[in-house]
C-alpha cells in the first residue's frame, strides 16, 4: 500500500520540481541567452527574407543566404578599411593615457598598457581580438549564434507547425501574435542597425573634423554601444572625453558640444523616424531592465534583455486589447 496519498505525491513533486527548474535555468542561463539571441536574429532575418520575396520576387531560400552574405561583406570590408587605422590609433593612444592612469593610482594598469603597446603589430592584433572576443563571450558563442540564427531563419514553418500540433483551437490566435512579434523584432533590429550606423558615422566625422587622431576608434565605440539605450551614448561620449583630455584638452569643449548636438539630433530626428519600432517603455524601466540583464548574463544579458522587452510588450498589448 502506498504510504502517500495521490494528492500528497503531486504536491511533493511540484514542491521539488519548481526550484529544480529555476536552479537548472540559472546554471544554463548562458546557453539560454545564446539560444534566445539566435532566435531573435533568426526570426528578424526570416521576416526580412519574406519581405524581399514579396517585394523583389527573390525566392525565400535564396534571400536568406544573400542577407547573411551582405552583412558578412559589410563586416569584412569595414574590418579591412578600419582595422589598420584603429590599431594605429590604439597604439598611439596608450602612451598618451599612461600618465593619466598613473595619476589615478593605477600604475599596474599603466605598466600593462606600456607592455601591451610595445608588442609587434601581428601579436598586438591577435591579443586585442582575443580580448574583445572574450569580453563578448568568445568566438565559439558568436559562431553558434550565427549558425543557430541561420537555421531558424530558414525554417519559416517550424513554429506554425508547432502551434498546429499542440493547439488547433487557438492556432489562429497564436499565429497572429507570433507574426506580430516577428515583425516587431525585424523592425527593431533594422532600427538598431540604422541608429548604430548613423551615430557611429556622426561621431567619426565629429572627431575627424576636430583633427583628433582617433576618429575611427571613437566612431566604432559610439556605434557599437548605441545598441544599449541610455547607457550606450554616455559610454561613447565618455570615451571620447577621456581620450581628448589625454591628447588635446583645449578641444574638450568642442567634443562636448559635438556629442550634445549628435544626441539632440538623434533624439529629435533619428528616433522619431523609427518611433514605430522603438520600445514603448519608460526610460527608467529600460535602464533597470538593462542593469538586471547585465547582472544576470553580462554582455549576453544586455543583448537579450532589449528584444525580450519587445516580446513582453507585445504580449502585454495583446492581452490588454483582449481585456
Amino acid at each position: 500500500m502506498n504510504l502517500f496519498g495521490e494528492i500528497d505525491i503531486k504536491k511533493f513533486i511540484i514542491f521539488w520540481l519548481i526550484p529544480l527548474i529555476f536552479v537548472s535555468l540559472w546554471y544554463l542561463k548562458e546557453i539560454l541567452f545564446i539560444v534566445f539571441i539566435s532566435a531573435v536574429f533568426g526570426l528578424a532575418i526570416q521576416q526580412w527574407g519574406i519581405y524581399i520575396k514579396q517585394r523583389f520576387k527573390i525566392p525565400f531560400y535564396l534571400s536568406i543566404p544573400l542577407i547573411y552574405l551582405f552583412f558578412s561583406l559589410i563586416f569584412v570590408i569595414s574590418l579591412y578599411l578600419l582595422a589598420p587605422i584603429i590599431i594605429l590609433e590604439i597604439k598611439n593612444i596608450l602612451p598618451n593615457i599612461q600618465d593619466y592612469i598613473e595619476n589615478l593610482g593605477l600604475k599596474w594598469l599603466s605598466d600593462y598598457f606600456k607592455a601591451f603597446s610595445k608588442t609587434p603589430t601581428p601579436e598586438f592584433v591577435f591579443n586585442t581580438t582575443k580580448s574583445v572576443l572574450n569580453f563578448i563571450g568568445g568566438l565559439f558563442n558568436i559562431i553558434l549564434v550565427l549558425v543557430l540564427s541561420f537555421y531558424i531563419a530558414t525554417q519559416p514553418n517550424f513554429i506554425p507547425d508547432f502551434f498546429r500540433f499542440f493547439s488547433k483551437e487557438k492556432e489562429d490566435l497564436y499565429l497572429k501574435l507570433f507574426n506580430k512579434i516577428k515583425k516587431k523584432l525585424s523592425s527593431w533590429l533594422a532600427a538598431q542597425i540604422f541608429l548604430m550606423f548613423s551615430i557611429g558615422l556622426s561621431s567619426y566625422l565629429l572627431i575627424f573634423f576636430l583633427r583628433l587622431p582617433y576618429a575611427g576608434l571613437i566612431g566604432l565605440i559610439a556605434g557599437i554601444t548605441e545598441i544599449i539605450p541610455i547607457i550606450g551614448p554616455i559610454i561613447g561620449a565618455t570615451v571620447a572625453i577621456i581620450l581628448t583630455l589625454s591628447h588635446d584638452p583645449n578641444k574638450i569643449l568642442w567634443v562636448l558640444i559635438g556629442f550634445i548636438i549628435i544626441q539632440q539630433l538623434e533624439n529629435n530626428i533619428l528616433v522619431p523616424l523609427v518611433a514605430k519600432t522603438a520600445l514603448k517603455i519608460k526610460p527608467v524601466i529600460t535602464l533597470i531592465s538593462i542593469l538586471i540583464g547585465a547582472k544576470i548574463g553580462g554582455v549576453l544579458g544586455i543583448l537579450a534583455i532589449l528584444p525580450m522587452m519587445v516580446i513582453l510588450y507585445e504580449f502585454y498589448e495583446e492581452f490588454y486589447k483582449i481585456k
